[in-house]
């Protein structure tokens, strides 16, 4: 939009433009600027004319000549009735007329140009240039944030391992409190991410409480829907972490899979089985199972060995030989009872069945201590014996008739 000062040169023009249409105007012929129709009419020559036959045509008819004199009568009342007309212009006076509208033109772009002050035009410049500034500013912020957020997933990450490195090996080097440590590791590690990704959110990125927890519930509502297994093994993994129907270093048997709790993470739970072989089961699968606990938290464990006899041995023969074989193996936990079972069996023959149930000092000793236990309790059957080779097993007795 032009200014008021751009106006001017338009204004002159314009001026100058109705100054000449009114020079030319007013002397061109036939423009009736002085003349009066009326008078003209009576002055001219052909009126006089006309007026000389008017009275010969009176002298010979008179009715004519008075419906003349009534016609000019009602013209001249006529003539009385409008205004006279304004007196001409000179050509200086419409001059000075013009100049003065200019003047007064150019006085009043001169007043609209004094209340337009310079810093109405330069805010709106002033205004944009701050939002583009503000945007870039953000722009910046931003980048600087996601850098910072690398650092700390980065940092947190060493921070974990080392934290879960040095608890592993406090716990191997102090077997009483191995367990305790070994439960201190996974809650640890779930603490320390949990505020890495507050710090992450509220101090680096800088969002408030309100702009947290509506993204949080859209954040929750997307990923429900697009991952649900995911979500059921993260809470599965809160629950046994919070709940602990089993922790780290106990030995139990889910989904057909018995071993040693290696790790519980927010995913899966890691079991080492007696074979050395490490299983990740699914957290909603193990919560939504039967779970068996062998040692709950406890640093002893029940050992059940089993031992198979013919049917016609001494009972009580076999049970104390069995009680020693167990009390005298250097891993039972003697402060817990030893108990000895004895029932039938029947395969492809009777059979007499000894179980020893016994403690070991530690779960991990469970296939070593079973061991111990048979062979112990072998060895006392055998001196006693109890053991002897089935028929069709025994050595063949020496044919003295074809040796002689």
């Amino acid at each position: 939009m032009p200014t008021p000062r751009r106006l001017r040169p338009f204004c002159s023009l314009a001026v100058l433009a109705l100054c000449a249409c009114g020079v030319f105007g007013g002397d061109a012929p036939g423009s009736g600027g002085d003349a009066q129709p009326g008078v003209e009419s009576a002055t001219s020559p052909d009126s006089d004319s006309t007026a000389g036959d008017g009275a010969a045509v009176v002298a010979s008819a008179e009715p004519a000549a008075a419906t003349a004199d009534q016609a000019a009568a009602d013209g001249a009342g006529a003539a009385q009735q409008t205004p006279p007309p304004e007196p001409a212009l000179s050509v200086e006076e419409r001059l000075d007329r013009l100049l003065g509208s200019q003047e007064e033109i150019n006085s009043r772009l001169d007043s609209l140009t004094a209340a337009m002050s310079p810093t109405d035009s330069a805010g709106g410049i002033a205004g944009s240039s701050q939002v583009l500034n503000q945007a870039g500013e953000s722009v910046r912020n931003f980048g600087v944030a996601v850098v910072w957020s690398i650092i700390a997933v980065a940092l947190f990450n060493l921070v974990v391992r080392g934290l879960v490195w040095l608890l592993d090996a406090l716990a191997e080097r102090n077997a009483s409190r191995r367990l305790f440590y070994k439960r201190i590791a996974p809650i640890a590690r779930i603490v320390l991410w949990t505020f890495a990704a507050y710090l992450i959110v509220a101090v680096i990125f800088q969002v408030d409480a309100q702009g947290l927890f509506a993204a949080a519930a859209a954040i929750g509502v997307a990923v429900g829907f697009a991952s649900q297994e995911m979500l059921k093994n993260l809470f599965g993994g809160l629950i046994l972490v919070f709940d602990q129907p089993f922790q780290v270093g106990d030995k139990i048997s889910v989904g057909g899979t018995y071993g040693e709790v290696k790790a519980i993470g927010l995913r899966s739970t890691r079991i080492v089985t007696p074979d050395d072989n490490l299983v990740s089961v699914p957290n909603a699968q193990v919560v939504d199972q039967q779970v068996a606990n062998a040692n709950a938290g406890e640093l002893n464990c029940q050992v059940v060995t089993d031992l198979y006899l013919p049917e016609w041995p001494d009972e009580d023969l076999i049970k104390r030989i069995a009680f020693d074989a167990a009390a005298s193996s250097k891993y039972v936990y003697l402060n817990k009872p030893i108990v000895v079972l004895v029932s039938d069996e029947f395969g492809e023959r009777f059979m007499t069945r000894i179980r020893v149930k016994a403690y070991v000092l530690d779960p991990r000793l469970e296939a070593v201590f079973r061991s111990d236990v048979t062979e112990r309790a072998r060895a006392g059957f055998r001196d006693a014996g109890l053991l002897k080779p089935y028929p069709m097993f025994a050595a063949p007795e020496p044919d003295l008739d074809a040796e002689a």
